[in-house]
């Protein structure tokens, strides 16, 4: 398979056991660097070309003999790299004449190297051996080049996503091979049960009962705590277990100049012991014998040089051993018992001795203790100073949510009537139950700190029973820590936000033990757009007062979370907009019909006012719809028109006296219970004609071709006057109809005109 950047080093191999000599000049090119990188660490500056040169000889001389690797081109290169110098070393120290050469001769990979045994010899190394050559390529150069998989591609024949996926399988399949190394010594049956799930367990796969029982095993068992601790650094450190395996010390040279850094052996080791405690959670008995282990390894390869200098700084192999094969460290260092506590030094209660004159009685006793022998003050046993190195312990602290319909905090199961107040409830919060179980007999104190995103709020109303907390710190304390209640906890359910908006996190911590867990309420799901949900109390339509002119209405949207809120105002050709500038805690805009609200959490009652309208229904309908967040609701309503009052108009004839005009007939026509517009509407029969109307503060206007005239006034004072003139005849013909409207209301009145009189 070839990649746009040219075949893979498996194709490359192929082709040059089938003699093509160009595919080694390009694994040549790719990876002569790190060859000489390798051999830096090895021989001085000027000697690292050679030794690289020699060692790709060595690697073509195995592949045209049908040897050598078939695709981990660049690991087994480094191994030649080390077995050519140290092949060097010792044909230096005894030189042999002879003419067949071929005895000598030898494969790399029958070499012994005696600078690593202690690290070949270990679990992790045998199990790396024992992969697929494929896993052992792609783990080389991720975990100990350290190279991305778009760089490491090319050399496999895969895409940068097909080198993650094989990087994981062999991670995986490395971790397995490493167990089954430990299982063939386990003896009890509770061993080989622990140690089949420390894999899971490193990696946080197990439940809580097993964790648990992971855990106990662990602090009984020295030798599964051991493998535990192997297994961390298997799982986080492959870099310092591998490269030591394969190159030997001079893997710690090797990798700290690809990476730029400057590592000695003392710095691996504090790295590597750094790596072991941040990693273990439990305690550092089997930490010690892996570090054991390491120093032995690192100390066998010092043997080799007769040097703790890096092999790169060895101008020439010394000539001849050290004495004294260094003595390896006890696994276990011996007790240190505690000083002795010397009792007082008491006075002799024997008789002097009667040859020796006494000296002579004092006269008076003395007042105080001869200041020439001070009393001999007891030494106190010393304390042994507690630990303080805080201990994860993934059983302290559990999260857990109610099943089964029970109540929290394990009451009796709900009743039919509790039952559908509990569902009710369960739809507008999340309840969750926080449960912290510490050693028997535990005397530390208990204390949990609850921390929430933007999208939730605080989740107590109160204290809880048998806990006493803060909310201004988000810190709640067990009132009984030998036996900490369940705490429930209840969060309103989140209308939106991002995950991390929407996730609480409880830390638990007792003496030395800490642990934390978290959960993230649901939400509606974001891609590709967050769906609005209805919600029918959020908002309402309401009257607070009436007015006789217009129609008043409030505009209330429910508090909650969220960060904004938005409310659209639609109406019909009757009705017009409602608000005057922006109401108090909104921003108003009439021109797209919509209003914010200031405070989205609480948003202030909005207040509008209508016009009473006329015309069809449609033309008097308004609705409302209003968005909070991932909620919304609407709601309308159809405004009534003008209501009929019967003591709204009245058709006035004046009597004789007050008759402004006696040649015609004069008709007053009167609006009660307002001030305000009043249009009128006046139209006649037959035998009837309109001679004239006036009145200040009137306007009126009527049709020549029909009996019909409109009259209005925007601030009524007094009557219309209307004279008319009048022929002969009864009924609809000799009848005015006069119809009043103002704001709300109307009336409708008719008059009829008696003829063959002059006046009345």
């Amino acid at each position: 398979m070839e990649t746009p950047e040219g075949p893979s080093d498996a194709e490359l191999i192929a082709r040059v056991r089938n003699g093509d000599l160009e595919a080694y000049g390009e694994l040549f090119g790719r990876h002569h660097q790190a060859a000489e990188r390798m051999a830096r660490q090895l021989v001085p500056a000027n000697d690292a070309d050679d030794l690289a040169s020699d060692a790709f000889a060595k690697v073509l001389d195995a592949l045209r003999n049908g040897g050598g690797p078939d695709i981990s081109f660049r690991a087994y290169l480094l191994t030649t790299v080390r077995r050519v110098h140290v092949d060097r070393i010792r044909s230096g120290r005894k030189v042999q004449t002879t003419d067949d050469i071929a005895a000598y001769e030898r494969e790399p990979q029958g070499f012994d190297d005696p600078s690593v045994t202690g690290f070949e010899s270990g679990a992790a190394a045998k199990a790396f051996a024992s992969l697929p050559e494929r896993w052992q390529a792609v783990l080389w150069h991720t975990e100990v080049e350290g190279e991305k998989p778009a760089a490491i591609a090319p050399l496999l024949g895969l895409t940068a996503n097909g080198v993650s996926a094989l990087a994981y399988r062999a991670r995986e399949g490395l971790r397995q091979a490493y167990l089954q190394q430990h299982l063939a010594d386990v003896a009890s049956d509770r061993c080989r049960w622990t140690t089949e799930r420390l894999g899971a367990y490193v990696r946080g796969g197990l439940t809580k009962r097993e964790n648990k029982n992971v855990r106990e095993h662990l602090d009984e068992c020295a030798k599964c705590t051991a493998v535990y601790l192997e297994l961390v650094e298997v799982n986080s450190a492959l870099p310092a277990l591998l490269a030591p395996a394969l190159l030997g010390t001079a893997g710690l040279g090797y990798l700290a100049a690809a990476s730029g850094a400057k590592v000695g052996i003392a710095g691996f080791l504090v790295t590597g012991w750094q790596k072991v405690t941040e990693n273990s959670t439990r305690t550092a008995v089997g930490a010690g014998t892996v570090v054991v282990v390491v120093v032995a390894a690192v100390i066998a390869a010092m043997a080799l040089t007769g040097n703790e200098t890096p092999p790169a700084a060895i101008e020439k192999p010394p000539t001849q051993q050290p004495t004294q094969p260094p003595v390896n460290p006890p696994v276990n260092p011996p007790p240190v018992k505690p000083p002795t506590v010397k009792p007082p030094v008491v006075p002799p209660t024997t008789k002097p001795d009667p040859t020796t004159a006494p000296p002579p009685e004092p006269t008076t006793a003395p007042t105080s203790a001869p200041t020439t022998t001070p009393p001999t003050t007891p030494t106190p046993t010393p304390t042994r100073p507690e630990p303080t190195t805080p201990i994860l312990d993934e059983g302290l602290l559990t999260i857990s949510a109610p099943q089964g319909g029970g109540a929290a905090g394990g009451r009796a199961p709900y009743g039919p009537a509790a039952r559908a107040e509990a569902i009710e409830e369960a739809a507008a919060s999340a309840t969750w139950l926080i449960t912290i179980k510490v050693p028997a007999a535990n005397k530390k104190p208990v204390v949990i700190g609850i921390k929430y995103g933007s999208a939730l709020q605080w989740p107590l109303r109160a204290n809880p029973a048998g806990w006493s907390c803060v909310k201004a710190t988000g810190n709640c304390t067990a009132t009984n820590p030998a036996s900490p209640a369940t705490m429930p906890v209840a969060f309103a359910a989140p209308t939106g936000g991002t995950a991390a908006q929407r996730t609480f996190t409880v830390s638990a911590k007792s003496g030395r033990l800490y642990d934390d867990d978290s959960q993230t309420l649901n939400a509606p799901a974001p891609p590709p757009q967050p769906q609005p949900r209805l919600d029918e109390s959020l908002l309402k339509l309401s009257t607070t007062k009436t007015a006789p002119d217009s129609y008043l209405r409030t505009i209330t949207i429910a508090p909650g979370v969220r960060t904004s809120v938005t409310v659209k105002i639609q109406y019909g050709s009757a009705l017009s907009w409602p608000f005057t500038g922006s109401p108090a805690g909104w921003k108003c805009t009439q021109a797209s019909r919509t209003c914010t609200a200031a405070n989205p959490a609480r948003p202030a009652p909005l207040y509008g006012e209508f016009a009473v309208p006329e015309g069809s229904s449609a033309a008097r309908t308004y609705s409302v719809a209003a968005t909070a967040g991932l909620l919304y609701d609407t709601d309308s309503e159809t405004l009534p028109g003008p209501q009929p009052d019967e003591s709204l108009l009245r058709i006035v004839t004046p009597d004789p006296h007050n008759d402004p005009n006696p040649f015609v007939y004069n008709r007053f026509l009167t609006i009660g219970g307002t001030t305000g517009r009043v249009t009128l509407e006046i139209s006649w029969g037959r035998n009837l004609s309109l001679v004239s109307y006036f009145n200040r503060g009137w306007t009126c206007s009527r049709s020549t071709d029909v009996r019909r005239a409109t009259c209005s006034t925007n601030n009524y004072t007094r009557p219309l006057n209307t004279e008319w003139a009048a022929w002969p005849g009864t009924g609809t013909a000799n009848t005015i109809t006069v119809t009043a409207t103002t704001a709300g209301r109307y009336d409708t009145d008719a008059a009829g005109i008696p003829p063959g009189k002059t006046r009345r």
